[in-house]
């Protein structure tokens, strides 16, 4: 498998949970936007990390990190925090 089909796998895998808990999700190119129809938005990536061996991460605005692709649903909680209005931006805040 090619990096640019790792990319599209990952960013697919996202928008298929997404869509599957009912938000609006558009892929383009390598950045996926998800929405809940009351105007908040998420936007994510998949980049690679070269501080982590060049692994694939998902990542937030300015390219900060949310979480490596093998751990989807880490993604869609930060995800859901921003469209439900508990966090006002990606990435999650770094743990307590």
């Amino acid at each position: 498998m090619t990096g640019d089909d790792e990319r599209r796998e990952a960013l697919q895998r996202l928008a298929g949970v997404l869509r599957g808990q009912g938000y609006r999700v558009t892929i383009a190119g390598w950045h996926l936007t998800a929405g809940a129809g009351d105007g908040r938005v998420a936007e994510v990536w998949v980049q690679r990390r070269p501080s982590d061996d060049w692994r694939l991460w998902y990542t937030g605005p300015g390219g900060a990190p949310i979480c490596e692709v093998t751990r989807t649903m880490d993604a869609v909680v930060a995800v859901k925090g921003v469209l439900s209005g508990r966090r006002q931006t990606l990435p999650p805040l770094p743990s307590q």
